[in-house]
């Protein structure tokens, strides 16, 4: 375990407690969700994610069953849950297929409209059972407002990070907190524990809505390039991180190796995201590090809580945005929509073609992605 700053500490899989009973065998060489369950009990949010197939949702669905939790498991759009709830022609899309097969059970979905439903576990010869957890979309929670769901121990968001070319709503952060809230409001008034909100992924896009809304994307950022040490817990917040390392997740088989798509395709940009889990879609090439000596302040630039300051070195022309704190000619206070277009207007296009010159670093990933991909934050 190491300190990195006051209040955030980063640990390596290998130091955490196993647990080890007759449901599940957590040294088996697969990713275990009870594991970050037993370490880190008071986290009120765990996000994960890692290449395709260390089986991150079979874990939390598993302990979900065998500890007799009852959840709300999500998708993020309607129609992901209209496909699993939908009568399939010779075609299961249901999320506990292979739970059911390894346990023999028999978990199958109900549609209740659209966008929700609800899974129960039908015996042979039964009609329909008690439900063991509910299904809703993501995109659909503006329509069940004032959902009485306090029964519910977790929110399970699965694949919370959008694939490349789906559409992306700019709201879903603020949408699934404001779920997350409406139900722990009611929880807390009956005396019962905080909801745990669970978000799994693979490792598409480390810039989303989500992440941005709960101010995560450099903790991610910091976690991928970290090598065995893939774990953090930000005490202060209580916010549980975890990247699923290859050092982690089952080894590829050898005659998977041979394949030809992994011959062909594994140290490309696609290659590197499914292959071994890394932020392929991201550049991280001006995150760097610089000397601020012989350099003037320029701009001072507030986003929520956040005070960042443009640097400027006049010999060479290069610009660095840090968080070190110097006095400087104009402030932009981006928490305004006047501040938003004249900061765009005054310095978004020299910054812009500065940084894709070479000629700007950053010191965290979120400062490059705000100026880089500034209209995606803001209508200008």
């Amino acid at each position: 375990m190491k300190v990195i700053e006051k209040g955030i500490k980063l640990y390596s899989w290998k130091e955490l407690k196993n647990e080890i009973n007759k449901f599940e065998n957590t040294t088996d060489g697969y990713y275990h969700f009870t594991k970050d369950l037993i370490n880190f009990p008071d986290a009120w949010i765990y996000i994960i994610w890692s290449r395709r197939g260390p089986g991150k949702t079979y874990s939390g669905l598993w302990r979900h069953i065998y500890k007799k939790i009852k959840i709300i498991y999500m998708k993020r759009t309607v129609e992901d849950v209209d496909t699993i709830c939908k009568e399939s022609k010779g075609m299961d899309l249901n999320p506990y297929k292979k739970l059911n097969i390894d346990k023999i059970l028999n978990i199958q979905p109900t549609s209740i409209g659209k966008g929700l439903g609800f899974f129960s576990n039908v015996p042979e010869g039964a009609e329909n059972t008690e439900p063991i957890s509910y299904i809703m979309a993501l995109n659909k929670i503006k329509s069940v407002k004032g959902i009485e769901a306090s029964e519910c121990d977790w929110i399970l968001l699965d694949e919370f990070i959008p694939q490349v070319g789906e559409i992306v709503r700019q709201t879903e952060g603020e949408q699934l907190l404001d779920l997350y809230m409406t139900i722990l409001r009611d929880r807390v008034a009956r005396g019962l524990p905080e909801i745990k909100l669970v978000l799994f992924a693979n490792a598409e896009d480390i810039s989303t809505p989500i992440t941005n809304e709960l101010e995560v994307v450099d903790y991610m950022a910091m976690l991928n390039q970290s090598g065995d040490d893939n774990i953090m817990y930000l005490e202060d917040k209580r916010i549980f991180l975890h990247h699923i390392s290859p050092g982690e997740a089952p080894k590829m088989k050898k005659q998977d190796e041979e394949l030809g798509i992994y011959q062909a395709l594994k140290d490309t940009k696609w290659g590197r995201k499914t292959f071994a889990g890394e932020f392929a879609n991201n550049d991280f090439s001006n995150v760097v590090r610089c000397s601020l000596k012989g350099m003037k302040g320029l701009c001072e630039v507030i986003r929520n809580t956040h005070h960042y300051y443009v640097y400027y070195r006049e010999k060479d022309g290069y610009f660095y945005m840090t968080t070190s704190k110097i006095k400087c000619p104009d402030v932009y206070n981006l928490n305004l929509e006047n501040d938003q277009k004249r900061f765009y207007n005054d310095m978004y296009f020299v910054l812009r073609e500065s940084c894709i010159d070479g000629r700007m670093g950053f010191k965290t990933y979120s400062m490059y992605d705000l100026l880089i991909n500034y209209k995606k934050f803001y209508n200008v």
